[in-house]
């Protein structure tokens, strides 16, 4: 049931909501400095002083109970923008419904690939933008609907929050020869009946790395699963370091700690080679030219773990004599010549990578949207 208030509401210059500000970190960042509306999107307040804005819109508009007050306190508020995350597309669409002169500024949540889109797309609407990795992603708008969201290529905020906490030596050596970033998702993965597409990869591929590690004697740094999209259950950091310590029985093993802030990425900044599916943790760490390898699924049977550009750095449901090849011809390569040779690919990928300017650009649309010009 939703709460009832009877607090003021102050004019404030941007809203976002606060499920996205628990799980974005680098919101505060981008944010500081602005007055904002935190809005709920669970047991949404009501204001008594909203009475009538909220029975507008649920009786002109056919919103809900929740939307319209999420509207009302917009109003009320005299929000200039609101920021969100494309994850949240349902609640980014109804807003943009009931206030189409509320200016959006949509962040995408990861690299996007058109077959993901289905479920999740960000429509085109006047005063919206959605700020996407690089310009694969505006492709892969721009693959599926004739008139896609006014997609910018900016780059990740979260790789750039990485950039600004910890900087990147652009002459940087290896600490540890191999990381494999897991993809854990509790004990169901380690069912033996489950013959999903997503787990026959991920069974080949952790077949592959141990026994390449066995044979070439090299230890094995995992990249543990942070709680980005939700918070860890209890026993995940346990449950997961078991998995990995029998799957990977006879390797010399370490393991990062996945509650400490972009782990993930200061571990494949250290790393020889990272290795995983493509994920978005591989994907920024190949943007920021780090080497890595890549195991895709076969584009005939689906895009569940896809990757649009072919490479060195990509192998399709690999032989175990492919991928030991692949990834001691990676080992051999020195990491600045692969990055200058990839470099174009890299920025298609994610722009801005080798720098924390996505954070700044978002601050510069909000800004405009404050003083009312176009974003």
């Amino acid at each position: 049931m939703s709460r009832i208030s009877v607090s003021p509401t102050q004019r404030v210059d941007v809203a976002v909501l606060k499920r996205n500000l628990e799980l974005w970190p680098v919101f505060r960042e981008v944010l500081s400095g602005f007055s904002v509306l935190e809005l709920e999107t669970i047991k949404t307040p009501l204001n008594v002083r909203d009475s009538f804005r909220i029975a507008k819109h649920v009786i002109a508009d056919k919103a809900s109970i929740g939307y319209a007050s999420m509207a009302a306190q917009l109003q009320r508020s005299e929000v200039k923008v609101l920021l969100a995350v494309d994850q949240t597309s349902q609640v980014v669409e109804e807003l943009g419904r009931l206030l189409p002169e509320l200016r959006q500024v949509v962040i995408a949540h990861g690299s996007i690939r058109a077959d993901s889109l289905k479920g999740h797309l960000i429509k085109r609407r006047n005063h919206r933008v959605l700020c996407a990795w690089g310009q694969a992603d505006a492709d892969a708008y721009g693959s599926v609907i004739d008139e896609p969201v006014d997609v910018r290529a900016i780059g990740s905020l979260r790789n750039a929050h990485h950039l600004r906490q910890q900087t990147l030596n652009l002459d940087r050596s290896a600490r540890y020869p191999l990381l494999f970033i897991s993809q854990y998702s509790g004990k169901e993965e380690e069912s033996s009946t489950d013959d999903s597409k997503r787990v026959q990869i991920l069974r080949t591929l952790k077949s592959h790395v141990h026994k390449y590690c066995q044979e070439r004697g090299c230890p094995l740094l995992v990249a543990l699963r942070p709680p980005v999209s939700a918070p860890h259950a209890p026993s995940q950091r346990s449950d997961e370091v078991r998995h990995y310590e029998g799957l990977f029985s006879g390797v010399q093993l370490s393991f990062t700690d996945s509650m400490r802030a972009y782990s993930s990425y200061v571990a494949s900044d250290e790393s020889d080679v990272t290795i995983g599916v493509p994920s978005g943790a591989l994907t920024e760490s190949f943007a920021r030219g780090n080497k890595v390898l890549m195991f895709r699924q076969d584009p005939a049977t689906g895009g569940y773990y896809g990757f649009p550009l072919e490479g060195p750095w990509l192998l399709t449901e690999p032989t175990y004599e492919e991928f030991a090849e692949r990834l001691d011809a990676l080992r051999n390569t020195r990491r600045e010549k692969w990055a200058a040779e990839w470099q174009s690919e890299r920025e298609y990928m994610v722009a801005n990578a080798e720098s924390d300017r996505p954070i700044t650009m978002v601050r510069e649309m909000l800004e405009r949207a404050i003083r009312g010009e176009s974003l």
